[in-house]
């Protein structure tokens, strides 16, 4: 889009907006989840990841249906440690994660309506997983995990665009990996996220959101032991938003596609490069393309 462009947003459209960026926190799995998340660390070891994406998204959206053309640009960095144990018989990971982000709207009035580029530290995540299978003979690896992500990050109430949330976050989940043939394994893993509320949403406003569900899999294949190809597909639904007592009847029901690589280094070290795009989206701002890159080593 130009520079000089300019958003044609129809009547009444942009009270519209304040549900859709309340909303905007469902139109993907609160945790995004990569190819290899669930196979476990040995006991003893640690991980660190980094994480860069870069993500343009389209819209806004509301039921399906394009109110306007406008652009939503984040660059996002992720630091993520991670640590585990063995206990009890079962291994256990702590994790911790840190994201950094900057997003901008474009063109005006949506950029003058969500205000500033918001950048700055988004919110803190604190978790763990355990596994209750853990096979490498049949290569078959089961975990639960559970993430609380506490209000940390930069926020000023008069903004709807903003790095944190300024509320509370709980995120139950798993993930299942398992070898289908030597050369091809599938992973599938769930996620049912809990919202606090924010009453300091637009000022003196208060937003409360219902539970989100999503599903993310990934069909991965061998090609050789240093390199791994990966097709994958999430679900997302649920996770309606009331500003003020007043529904806004916005589910998520945004469909996503992913693929990309794997390489694995010498010494414990990862690279993972993916794509992806929404093929479908009922409430937000459309994700027309997503990279991201990640740098992961074990020791």
């Amino acid at each position: 889009m130009k520079p000089s462009a300019r958003l044609r947003l129809p009547r009444l459209a942009l009270p519209i907006l304040i549900g859709l960026f309340a909303a905007a926190p469902t139109q993907a799995a609160v945790n995004d989840i990569f190819p290899g998340d669930y196979f476990p660390l040995v006991p003893g070891t640690s991980s660190v990841s980094l994480y860069a994406f870069d993500r343009d998204q389209t819209g806004p959206y509301a039921n399906a249906a394009k109110l306007a053309d406008g652009e939503l640009a984040s660059r996002i960095i992720t630091l993520r440690l991670a640590r585990a144990e063995q206990i009890g018989g079962h291994t256990v990971s702590g994790v911790l994660v840190l994201p950094w982000a900057r997003s901008e709207a474009s063109p005006a009035p949506l950029a003058d309506f969500l205000g500033a580029p918001s950048e700055g530290l988004a919110d803190l995540r604190l978790g763990a997983a355990i596994w209750l299978i853990n096979d490498r003979l049949t290569a078959n690896y089961l975990a639960l995990n559970a993430f609380v992500i506490a209000p940390t990050g930069e926020y000023r109430a008069e903004k709807l665009l903003n790095a944190g949330e300024n509320r509370w976050k709980l995120v139950l989940g798993g993930g299942w990996q398992k070898d289908i043939t030597p050369k091809l394994l599938v992973e599938l893993s769930p996620e049912l996220a809990f919202y606090g509320d924010n009453d300091e949403y637009l000022g003196q406003g208060t937003l409360r959101q219902k539970p989100s569900y999503a599903l993310t899999g990934y069909l991965r294949y061998r090609a050789t032991s240093s390199w791994h190809l990966f097709l994958g597909g999430q679900l997302n639904a649920g996770g309606e938003t009331e500003v003020d007592d007043l529904d806004r009847d916005d589910p998520a029901g945004n469909r996503r596609v992913m693929a990309g690589m794997t390489w694995f280094l010498p010494r414990g070290q990862q690279l993972i490069l993916r794509g992806a795009r929404e093929s479908s989206i009922d409430n937000g701002f459309r994700t027309e393309r997503e990279l991201a890159l990640r740098y992961q080593i074990s020791f």
